[in-house]
């Protein structure tokens, strides 16, 4: 082959490499899915405080996870579970109830949030009034599972006259 010749065919392999289309990248984050997936976490946190199942709680939350609550500042899952077997222990009969109003992942995948409304009865239909509430959660994405990482939740006041006006 004559150098001449050699010259073209290298000149038109590279015009094929040049004009071909880019790679495929690979295939973006699945909001809808991870949105499902934060939803589906929080469900199953519910389902757990529900049953009063603290293994299954744990498993939901981040190492560090930071809870504010109407003054309350908790930081660390060893606090977490202290105040919470502390609230079990003097609340027995104490229900509660979400319902998960918006969720937002981040377009990398690794981070959401979640708002919500809450409702509790401190003494599971007893004399003491329910307490409803706003809260929003921020979801981690570690080792492939959602995890708590803030939760802040606060009480609700109702408005002034709207019991009377039933």
């Amino acid at each position: 082959m004559s150098l001449r010749h050699t010259f073209f065919v290298v000149l038109a392999v590279f015009f094929l490499v040049a004009c071909a289309p880019p790679p495929a990248e690979e295939p973006g984050v699945d909001l809808v899915a991870e949105a499902q997936a934060v939803r589906d976490a929080s469900a199953a946190w519910l389902m757990a405080a529900q049953a009063r199942d603290a293994a299954t709680m744990d498993g939901l939350f981040a190492a560090n996870i930071t809870t504010i609550s109407d003054g309350e500042i908790l930081e660390g899952l060893a606090a977490v579970q202290a105040s919470r077997e502390e609230e079990w222990a003097s609340r027995p009969d104490a229900t509660v109830d979400w319902t998960t109003t918006d969720v937002g992942v981040a377009a990398s995948g690794d981070l959401a949030y979640e708002r919500g409304q809450w409702t509790s009865d401190p003494d599971g239909a007893g004399e003491a009034p329910e307490e409803h509430g706003e809260y929003l959660t921020v979801w981690k994405k570690i080792d492939g599972q959602w995890k708590a990482l803030y939760d802040a939740g606060t009480v609700v006041k109702a408005e002034e006259g709207a019991e009377d006006e039933d």
